[in-house]
């Protein structure tokens, strides 16, 4: 119970004939693939910290390079390196 046969695969593959029609399927499956791979070269990239240590743009505390939070104003983390950004794009 709980594994998909080949009957039951025909029935769903009908099913989605039905529904999206002929032309719609290999879009439809060409756009999922893409999604994949997009996801996977995602996760591949993976997750970048950014540097906080420097000047709170809040307050003008001194945040060491290892803080989460500024000793000043409290702020996370994150949210001094969004408002840097800012600044620097302004």
């Amino acid at each position: 119970m709980g594994n998909i046969g080949p009957t039951e695969m025909l029935i769903f593959l009908a099913i989605l004939l039905l529904i999206f029609g002929a032309a719609k399927l290999p879009k439809l499956a060409r756009s999922m693939g893409q999604a994949g791979k997009e996801f996977k070269a995602g996760l591949k990239e993976g997750y970048q910290a950014e540097d906080v240590e420097g000047p709170c743009p809040f307050c003008g505390n001194e945040i060491g390079a290892d803080a989460k939070f500024c000793p000043g104003c409290g702020k996370p983390a994150n949210e001094v390196v969004a408002e840097k950004e800012k600044k620097k794009t302004a």
